[in-house]
């Protein structure tokens, strides 16, 4: 059996046996694999070493070692990650905005070395914090190409049976980039230094994606046919912006980020005030990310087969049921099944928005509108990490926080319903 062969026959495990003879097979009529799952692929793999993973994932890595060598101070050196987040929500509206104009293959292909050089830059890092702070804004402006927008777009345009299947086996790259390079670089920099864990970051953002971006990242146009009689290529974030749908998935998606982020990033303290160990909390955060990994998959999976409506639904009551558990100070067992049900959630809500924009906004102008409502989700994470933070500090407890978050969660689940029918469905004719 050949490599392609198997590989076929490892995928063909996840498609349904009813597959249309003729709509996204795994391999065409010629004989070779189709495009859109070579591109899944290449997604997949960017993202694994794109600046989700190395930029955010990876800081926690390095805020000791600077503290040790410049005496910066934590507090002050962890502020570089939220200039991180502030860049991610200035960077999404223009990354759609270029992944729509030029198209994700060469914004890939040109991000990837600049995103990559930019990284290793950080090995010639004097003690000068606001030097430190200008590298990761210019990290995270080299790499507007290689943000989920982008892969998600290419991805999405070769798909509509298995569309949802397709976005989450893509984005699976960023929870295998969080599990593997935070383990790496911290090794590297056991052994050999700082600096040379920010050069290894930044060979990697390169060698890992770009050979395969060339190679298997293709792109395509897709026609998109509509149950109205509007554009039937998609509508504009203009137009996008005054229809329910985009307002109801902006609060929706404001909330999660609510969730996702501010429940998330203090998960190990939430857990020792509830009487864990700080081994046991720290265990309970790998668990959270396996369950991070299978959510993917899982959920795009469940988009083919199921309204996306009742999809972000089951999201949110998820997330709701995880944070009512950790507001109960669970024992270990019940810990475990909260950070199951919030490792569940956490991205998989992106397959939803990747899975949600071509449907009820259509494909030409996807990155804009995803980008925006990206954004929204980071604004909703940025607030909530401050806010768990404020409410813990004065009232010595995290109860207010999640019982407010756990509400937030209880409402946007019942405004997903509200979703109408889809207004795009697409027709890709098979490969």
């Amino acid at each position: 059996m050949s490599a392609e062969q198997g590989l076929a026959s490892a995928v063909s495990l996840l498609l349904p046996k009813e597959a249309p003879e003729k709509a996204e097979r795994l391999i065409g009529s010629d004989g070779r694999l189709y495009s859109g799952w070579t591109t899944t692929l290449a997604s997949l793999i960017g993202m694994v070493f794109g600046p989700s993973s190395i930029l955010v994932f990876c800081f926690s890595a390095f805020v000791l070692p600077l503290e040790a060598e410049f005496k910066w101070g934590i507090s002050t050196i962890s502020l570089g990650a939220s200039l991180i987040s502030l860049m991610i929500i200035t960077t999404s509206v223009i990354s759609g905005y270029l992944t729509d104009r030029l198209g994700a293959r060469k914004l890939v292909l040109c991000s990837i070395p600049l995103f990559g050089l930019s990284v290793s830059a950080l090995y010639f890092l004097p003690g000068n914090l606001y030097v430190f702070y200008a590298g990761l804004v210019l990290a995270a402006l080299c790499g507007i190409g290689v943000w989920p927008v982008t892969y998600n777009k290419a991805t999405a345009s070769w798909f509509d049976k298995r569309l949802g299947l397709s976005l989450g086996l893509a984005n699976t790259g960023i929870g295998i980039g969080a599990a593997v390079l935070p383990a790496l670089v911290a090794y590297t920099i056991a052994n050999f230094g700082w600096r040379t864990g920010y050069a290894v970051l930044g060979v990697l953002a390169i060698i890992g994606p770009w050979p395969v971006a060339f190679f298997m990242l293709k792109e395509r146009r897709v026609k998109i046919e509509t149950h109205d009689s509007a554009d039937l290529l998609g509508i504009s974030l203009r137009q996008a912006a005054k229809t329910r749908e985009y307002c109801i998935s902006a609060a929706g998606f404001f909330v999660l980020g609510t969730a996702s982020s501010g429940a998330v990033i203090h998960m190990i303290r939430i857990l020792t005030d509830a009487g864990l160990t700080p081994a046991e909390a720290t265990f309970l955060q790998s668990v959270m990310g396996i369950s991070l990994i299978v959510g993917r998959v899982c959920t795009g999976w469940f988009l083919d087969r199921l309204k996306v409506s009742v999809v972000m639904t089951t999201m949110c009551l998820a997330a709701g049921a995880g944070l009512w558990i950790l507001n109960s100070s669970p024992p270990y067992a019940l810990a475990a099944v909260a950070a199951s049900l919030l490792g569940f959630v956490i991205g998989a809500e992106f397959d939803g928005l990747g899975y949600l924009i071509p449907r009820y906004f259509g494909q030409k102008f996807l990155g804009v509108i995803y980008g925006s409502i990206y954004a929204i989700f980071q604004i909703g994470a940025a607030l909530s990490i401050a806010a768990f933070g404020f409410i813990r500090q004065s009232t010595g407890s995290y109860s207010l926080a999640l019982t407010v978050v756990f509400a937030a969660l209880m409402f946007a689940s019942g405004l997903f319903l509200l979703l109408g029918r889809y207004r795009f469905l697409g027709r890709n004719p098979g490969g």
